[in-house]
């Protein structure tokens, strides 16, 4: 079993055009997250980042920045992202284990519960 750390990371991953966002659904609890995970022993913030994006939705960014942290409210520290993806078509890789990735539009997105800390993060990254 892998060692993982109280750090994760958490990206607000557009579309090109910046019209949607990528998020996870979680079914079995019907909560709301960012794309992400733990990073583990072995790997950087950046290579963790893109290997839960590949994993989670199946895509990836030319472009993902890391831009900010912020705590958690379950106390872990996030390394946030923000990026863009042309690959529209989503494919976990899990199938479905962290929760279904969806794209959603800036009204939808501002019409769910999520944890502050992502809200934050994407409606201050869809403005710049």
């Amino acid at each position: 079993m892998r060692k993982q750390f109280r750090v994760a990371t958490k990206a607000a991953l557009f579309n090109r055009d910046k019209s949607k966002v990528l998020v996870i659904h979680m079914d079995y609890n019907d909560d709301w997250g960012l794309p992400g995970g733990h990073v583990e022993e072995d790997e950087t913030p950046d290579e963790a980042m893109i290997r839960e994006l590949l994993e989670e939705c199946g895509v990836s960014s030319d472009n993902l920045t890391h831009t900010d942290f912020f705590m958690h409210s379950q106390g872990k520290l996030i390394l946030a992202y923000v990026g863009t993806t042309d690959n529209e078509e989503l494919a976990s890789q899990q199938n479905d284990l962290e929760g279904k990735p969806k794209w959603l539009t800036k009204d939808e997105f501002e019409a769910i519960t999520i944890e502050p800390g992502y809200r934050d993060l994407v409606l201050n990254s869809w403005q710049q």
